[in-house]
This record gives C-alpha cells, structure tokens and sequence, in this order.
C-alpha cells in the first residue's frame, strides 16, 4: 500500500473467447470482455451464472479450455496462481478462508507470501535480503490495517472477532501484496445491511488510497449501483451485457435473468 503502487496506473482485464468446460457441461462459453482500469467493476448475474468461474479463470484456481487472459499488456493464460499472484492479481473467497485460531496480524501477514520472496539460500543464512524482505512484509500489514480500521484488533484471535471483523480481515490479507487487479467474490456475503454498507465504504476508500482494477462479485443492486463504475451481466455462462450500473440493470435481458421479469411486466 506504499506511495509508489499508488503512482502506477492499474492494467486492464482483457479475456478473449475465454471458455471453461467440466466435462461436457460448459461453465463458461466464448465469454470476451474487458474490465476497465483502475476501475470497480461489479459482476453479477442470477446463481450458476459463471460468475465465481470468471474468477477463478482470471486469477488461475480454474483450467481454461479455450481463450487468453490479458492484464494490461501482459498475456498471463499460460500462468499458474502464484505466478499470477506475483504478477498482481490477487483473489478473495466468498467463504472466509482464515486461520481461526490465529491472531488477526497473522492472518494478514500470510497475504505477504505473494510478494516476491529472497531465494531459500538467503533465507536460511538470513543474509541483509531477508531482513529487508520481513520489513517490508511487517510495514505493509500494519499499513493495511490501519487503513481498514483493524489495528486495534491486530493482537486478538480471529475466532474472537465479529463476523463483520472477520469479512475485513479476509480483505486485507488480499490487500497487504499491494495487487494490481483485486478479484473480490461476494465480500458481503453473510453482512447485514449495516455492515454492507460499512464495506462498501471500506472498499471505496482502499480504492482512493490504492488505485486497482477491482472486481467485485454481488447480488446486492443497491451496493454495486453505489459502488461500481462499470458492471459486466453473464447468465448460463454467457455474455449478457456491459456498462453503467443503470444501463445494465436496465437491460431487459438482465431483467428477465436476475429478476425473473422485465420492468413493466407484472410478475
């Protein structure tokens, strides 16, 4: 979260003709679309929809039968997950996936393992490299915590916290790598209406303080209205649409497919 992530210019999300088959059942199918830079995109789309599969495509947890992934420039397809974590683009679960009986620092002090790490010679001797390389990691967690208001938590077990708490804790050990691209699925699974707001609040203000291309997986309309510049609509693993938050939701394809009905037609 240093002075110097914030001076580079987030990359864009490109896939193309991407398509992911588990058997013969296709979980997503000649999806091609772009994420904006710097940008928070929302994606959404009713369940089976293949949203939390374009994740994973993205981020390298899910094999891709036909496509390319591109962030910025950079064709990353051939990529595995760490090389891609290195690479700037770090993921979140819908299921909170902490060690419980941990300590909130260390929990978030894991996400710093996508940072590039000294080779296993310097480690061992625990030559000038390393010392430098745990500084920075200690410097970045606190900076993270600060910024999402958990430093007063940082010394208490995880099991101890609120759910609310413990959604933020997932967030910053996303965060603590400084990533280029955030891939965020349903981060708001599980609040209530105060603690979705108090996210989307959280959210926003990471992305003042951190330019990224973020991309948040909702079901929620009033939170990605309010907190999406951009929302990309898939359905049965299909492009349905791009745009505006009021664009998409106003399609009346996304309406027959996220609603059941479209606008003026009774249900």
């Amino acid at each position: 979260m240093s002075a110097s992530a914030n001076a580079l210019t987030p990359p864009a999300v490109r896939t193309e003709g991407l398509t992911v088959r588990y058997g013969a059942f296709h979980a997503l199918r000649d999806i091609t679309v772009t994420l904006p830079a710097g940008a928070i995109s929302g994606l959404i789309g009713p369940n089976g929809a293949g949203k939390t599969t374009l994740l994973n495509a993205i981020s390298g947890y899910t094999p891709i039968a036909e496509g390319r992934v591109h962030v910025g420039d950079r064709d990353i397809t051939a990529f595995g997950v760490r090389r891609r974590a290195l690479a700037g683009v770090v993921r979140g679960f819908q299921t909170v996936r902490l060690l419980e009986r941990e300590s909130v620092w260390d929990n978030v002090l894991i996400g710093t393992e996508r940072l590039a790490q000294p080779s296993a010679l310097t480690q061992f001797f625990a030559l000038p490299a390393q010392w430098r390389a745990h500084r920075r990691a200690v410097t970045a967690a606190a900076e993270v915590l600060d910024l999402l208001g958990l430093r007063r938590h940082a010394h208490r077990r995880v099991d101890e916290l609120p759910f609310a708490s413990r959604r933020l804790v997932e967030v910053a050990r996303v965060l603590v790598s400084s990533p280029s691209v955030i891939l965020l699925d349903e981060p708001a699974a599980g609040l209530d209406q105060e603690g979705r707001q108090e996210l989307a609040a959280v959210l926003t203000r990471v992305h003042d303080n951190h330019p990224s291309t973020m991309v948040v997986v909702e079901h929620d309309v009033d939170l990605v209205r309010n907190l999406c510049s951009y929302v990309i609509a898939l359905a049965s693993g299909a492009f349905l649409c791009g745009g505006t938050a009021e664009e998409v939701f106003g399609d009346r394809r996304v309406q027959l497919a996220y609603f059941g009905r479209a606008a003026g037609v009774d249900a």
